[in-house]
């Protein structure tokens, strides 16, 4: 079939151009078409194999306006219907065309906006988007309207707000009584079981500085997602019992409860983020694709987080909404002892004697996220790793490759027996962090695990194989080839190559590691006690949550 591409998309007022470029277009059907409706669009030839269509967005037909709904571009071919294909360039440009048009005394608006969406074989297309929007007069109340109006999902939908809101009554009587709400702490995670990471690391400071003594460390750790929602509810329950008595709550993740919860004056509330930084768009830097609501969302709770660098901080301005001044860039707890020589001995040791195969061999680590909406849906298309390949490069150069998928990933890779001695699945070894010890070349792609190996100053590769697609639908935070620590390769041909001829662009490593962190040498846990939970002993909470 021919290929037919939109290669420019613009406005001029009202009137959207779409420049589309193939052969012989002229002789072809051009369609705006949703799932019930579809206009025929003018073509007009304007150079070689370029043509365009004009919109009147206040008149796509007999006085009419698109409606609420999502349409495609479509072209007719051989009696065939085909969704038209957009280029990268226009997929980066789309994000800068949304439209509000406002009327009614602007309080109401007719909006049209672009989506990036995947077609078959790595393909992308364009959905335009155009709503009537009605202003919000108490935007701090977001309902959870269903798209089914009945009698069932209306109680539903009842159900879950009274449920919700009663959250914060019970939390409100738990904490009248406990009202001193002096000398506790509470690590908690919704995301991640056992303790680990971040919250473990400062945990073990806390107890090595005997700051236990004084003060009572709880702990709550559990998978909501993972949980029925009425499981969820008695899970909550017991949590809002632990809340209620703390002065210090420290969390490493997105926490679902606190979204219905204000948390008492009297208690300070620290996000310890898990990622360093990577490249993927998470909070507040996803609104307006599937991100926090505009103020029913934990994130614009926190009295403080902590990231690893000043450098850091515009980035985790946009993640969390939260102004630069409660962002402390205190660095990560968990890398504290990350370079001590005695520490890297001592779990290489124990590696080795756990996998002796791994002794005398140059370790590759591949470790990619997830692809998916989230948890429930996360997955990776374990088709993208050549295992042929890589374990031929093994067998050559006497590598070991070793597979650690995201933990959200529970599909387990398939590793045939005759390259079980080069290729082998170490995604239940618990931390990641102990197994770049022993790695001498990462392979990842959008993950944050680049921040941590950084620091050991080893090669890197970023298998983006869908880098257009991430960037343009997933969204990412920070253009990939701009700020990754190395090389970046879109197919696994390139990666192999890559390691052959040792082409891993250090320079950019250097980079990122002088862009990235300021607190090497310095304890991240120790600055956290110091000021933030010795020195809450002396002073009063000054600001109260946001939000509440």
């Amino acid at each position: 079939m021919e290929s037919i591409y939109i290669t420019d998309i613009f406005w001029d007022r009202v009137f959207l151009n779409v420049i589309i470029t193939g052969e012989n277009l002229e002789k072809k059907d051009l369609y705006l078409s949703s799932k019930n409706d579809t206009y025929k669009l003018s073509l007009t030839k304007i150079e070689n194999q370029k043509y365009q269509a004009i919109i009147n967005i206040t008149n796509i037909e007999n006085g009419k306006m698109l409606g609420n709904k999502d349409y495609t571009f479509r072209i007719k071919m051989d009696k065939k219907d085909k969704i038209i294909e957009i280029t990268d360039e226009v997929g980066y440009k789309l994000v800068n065309l949304d439209k509000v048009y406002r009327y009614g005394n602007e309080c109401y608006a007719y909006t049209v906006n672009f989506d990036v969406e995947k077609l078959e074989d790595e393909k992308l297309t364009c959905i335009l988007k155009s709503r009537y929007m009605k202003m919000n007069f108490k935007p701090e109340k977001c309902s959870n309207m269903s798209k089914k109006n009945n009698v069932t999902s209306h109680l539903k939908t009842g159900l879950r707000n009274f449920i919700e809101a009663s959250l914060q009554i019970l939390y409100n009587f738990f904490s009248t009584l406990h009202f001193h709400k002096k000398n506790h702490i509470l690590f908690m995670s919704e995301t991640r079981a056992p303790i680990s990471g971040n919250l473990k690391a400062l945990d073990q400071r806390i107890k090595e500085r005997k700051i236990n003594e004084t003060y009572k460390i709880s702990y709550s750790f559990s998978k909501s997602l993972e949980q029925s929602y009425f499981k969820l509810i008695f899970q909550w329950i017991k949590t809002l019992w632990k809340m209620s008595k703390q002065s210090f709550i420290f969390i490493d993740d997105y926490s679902p409860l606190l979204k219905f919860i204000c948390l008492s004056p009297k208690t300070k509330l620290i996000q310890v983020w898990h990622a360093g930084v990577g490249f993927k768009s998470v909070g507040y830097a996803r609104f307006g694709f599937g991100g926090p609501e505009p103020y029913n969302s934990c994130h614009r709770k926190y009295d403080y987080a902590i990231v690893g660098s000043k450098a850091l901080i515009p980035v985790y301005e946009e993640v969390f909404g939260i102004s630069k001044d409660k962002i402390l860039p205190y660095g990560l707890p968990r890398l504290d002892n990350f370079l001590q020589s005695e520490k890297i001995d001592a779990v290489k040791d124990n590696l080795y004697k756990q996998y002796p195969e791994l002794k005398e061999k140059k370790v590759i680590l591949f470790a990619p996220t997830f692809r998916g909406k989230g948890q429930k849906e996360a997955y990776y298309p374990f088709d993208k790793i050549d295992l042929d390949k890589i374990f031929k490069l093994c067998e050559e150069k006497n590598d070991v490759f070793i597979v650690k998928m995201h933990p959200f990933i529970k599909e387990k890779i398939n590793i045939p027996e005759q390259y079980k001695s080069r290729i082998k699945d170490f995604s239940n070894y618990p931390d990641i962090n102990e197994l770049l010890y022993i790695t001498d070349i990462l392979i990842t792609d959008y993950s944050s695990n680049i921040y941590d190996y950084s620091l050991l100053n080893r090669p890197i590769i970023l298998y983006a194989f869908d880098l257009s697609y991430y960037e343009l639908v997933n969204k990412i935070q920070r253009p990939v080839e701009k700020y990754a620590p190395g090389k970046v390769c879109q197919n696994f041909e390139d990666v192999i190559n890559t390691i052959k001829n040792e082409d891993f662009r250090l320079d950019k490593l250097e980079k990122y590691r002088q862009e990235n962190f300021d607190n090497i040498g310095k304890s991240a846990s120790d600055l956290i006690i110091d000021n933030i939970i010795l020195k809450g002993e002396k002073d009063d909470k000054k600001n109260t949550n946001n939000m509440c």
